[in-house]
């Protein structure tokens, strides 16, 4: 069972005196404190059960046992950086690469969502040697200067001429409320057609993309 430190009024006083404000929290008007979470569910300083479709880290749900558990073995045991020899690396990165193509048999292991996409930026730019970029509006892909550079949910809150001259924007292909919707005869033909669109205007300017960065939602994590 988790406990409190502090009642949650406390708890958000210190925040708001020692957290940056740029760190925001979810539903601010009231935001949610909580304390532990299980599988599925987070629950409040009340108990109160809260199904989690937020969270984009656990995976395997929160607090696996298993995961729990290897966690402790191996920090009891060792837990510094990957540039010294030890078998659990190896034997990851070959099974992990076991379930891949052949092609895909060399591993960069991160620690963060945003550590991931700055590096397949930095290799997709040092392979094709190219530089643009198209994400998509309402997109956020990590808090680094080179991830808020190609984020416009980002860089949008700072000024209108925060785009830089290699950051290309689609429209988000929601057949809801986007450009194209449910009644169009092809939405998925036309949202495509605009990242064309994109592509050749770019090379008009001399420019060339060097990735696209889409996901199952506007976010890559």
């Amino acid at each position: 069972m988790g406990s409190e430190i502090f009642g949650k009024e406390r708890t958000l006083e210190l925040r708001q005196r020692h957290i940056g404000p740029s760190c925001k929290v979810f539903f601010a008007k009231d935001p949610l404190k909580i304390i532990r979470a299980q599988g599925q569910y987070m629950y409040d300083e009340n108990n109160k059960k809260y199904l989690d479709c937020i969270n984009n880290v656990a995976h395997v749900g929160h607090c696996h046992p298993t995961v729990v558990q290897a966690a402790i073995k191996q920090m009891e045991l060792l837990n510094t950086n990957a540039r010294f020899l030890h078998d659990n690396l190896v034997q990851y990165a070959k099974q992990l690469s076991e379930t891949l193509p052949p092609q895909l048999s060399v591993c960069y292991f991160v620690n963060s969502g945003s550590e991931a996409n700055d590096l397949a930026l930095r290799l997709a730019r040092q392979y094709t040697g190219h530089h643009d970029i198209i994400t998509l509006e309402h997109a956020y892909h990590g808090h680094v200067t080179s991830l808020i550079d190609i984020s416009p949910y980002k860089f949008h809150e700072l000024h209108a001429e925060c785009q830089k001259e290699f950051v290309h924007i689609a429209p988000s292909p929601d057949v809801y409320r986007g450009k194209y919707r449910e009644d169009h005869p092809d939405a998925a033909s036309a949202y495509a057609g605009e990242v064309n669109a994109l592509i050749q205007e770019a090379r008009k300017k001399g420019h060339k993309v060097t990735r696209k960065l889409f996901s199952h939602r506007d976010s890559n994590d």
